[in-house]
């Protein structure tokens, strides 16, 4: 799996050629209407090196090329207005203005260049379009508030979630800290993963969603020849993406081999100091049952951990519609 920046620079590199490409279009275009301006660019490219060589030899000349190349900018103009063409019309086009498409300005990189890289960033998240648009600035805290006598605490609980979902999404990096989030379906947990992973991804971190089945299937596939190139890849990427999430913790079929996937998984991200977010409708007494003690021990000692309260969201905005 090719980083994001390798994906961002193919993308800047796509970028300049297009617009070079475009260039040539219109010169050629305009040399059909004024073909002695071929003469003019020959003649300002030789101007251009006896000024270069006026500057570096200290020369009294320099004005007089100056002035003549300024004579022969303006000659260039006239013949562009004259064929009814803007004065740029056949300069280098640029996409970015800042950095001229270089990705950089004085050494830094460019705001475009940093666009890029989050784009493909967010690219490898495997995150649906759903998800992409479930964010912190769009968590309706008001839907829990409905939920018969447990409104108070259900709501209670959730902002104290959401308040520590925000600090998680905005230190992880730094903290190394893990979150494992559980409750019944519809509780929110996924909505609250969604939201870190976006924070995440705006702040430019690697991201990578799967569910706890798929991720182990790509294990396997990787592990024994089923899968392609990618699989094997994307397996090393759980182990150096930033932020790794693994939802629906307890759907997977479990057998001695998912059991060592997930602990080799847990305990590699910890030790690395590489942040891990794991929800599950099993609660914790389910987790401590079906898995294995030191799985339970890296929960215990490693994770942040919350339990989601009230009743099923979708099941009552579907009941709203009827």
């Amino acid at each position: 799996m090719e980083s994001a920046y390798v994906l961002a620079n193919r993308e800047l590199e796509e970028i300049r050629q297009k617009n070079r490409e475009k260039q040539s279009v219109r010169r050629a275009e305009v040399m059909l209407k004024a073909p002695e301006l071929t003469e003019i660019e020959v003649e300002l490219m030789r101007q251009g090196s006896r000024l270069l060589g006026c500057v570096l030899n200290k020369s009294e000349d320099f004005e007089q090329v100056k002035g003549k190349i300024q004579s022969l900018q303006k000659d260039k103009a006239d013949l562009l207005k004259k064929g009814g063409f803007a004065e740029d019309y056949i300069d280098d086009i640029y996409s970015c203005k800042e950095c001229r498409d270089t990705g950089f300005v004085e050494g830094h990189r460019c705001t475009c260049l940093k666009n890029l890289i989050v784009k493909h960033i967010g690219a490898n998240a495997n995150l649906t379009d759903s998800m992409r648009e479930q964010r912190f600035e769009n968590f309706d805290l008001s839907l829990f508030a409905n939920q018969g006598d447990n409104s108070a605490k259900t709501l209670k609980v959730m902002q104290v979630i959401c308040d520590k979902a925000i600090d998680f999404a905005e230190n992880f990096d730094r903290t190394g800290e893990n979150f494992l989030i559980m409750g019944n379906a519809g509780t929110g947990k996924t909505f609250v993963t969604s939201c870190i992973a976006n924070r995440a991804l705006e702040r430019g971190k690697t991201v990578y969603y799967q569910t706890a089945f798929k991720l182990f299937e790509l294990f396997e596939n990787a592990k024994f020849g089923k899968g392609d190139e990618d699989a094997s890849e994307t397996v090393k990427y759980v182990y150096n993406v930033d932020l790794l999430i693994i939802d629906d913790l307890g759907t997977e079929f479990q057998t001695q081999y998912t059991a060592a996937v997930l602990f080799d998984i847990i305990n590699s991200r910890s030790i690395a100091g590489k942040s891990t977010i794991i929800s599950s409708n099993l609660g914790f007494e389910e987790l401590s049952n079906n898995y294995s003690q030191r799985v339970v021990s890296r929960f215990m000692g490693d994770y942040q951990i919350f339990q989601t309260l009230g009743k099923d969201l979708r099941a009552l905005k579907r009941t709203r519609n009827q």
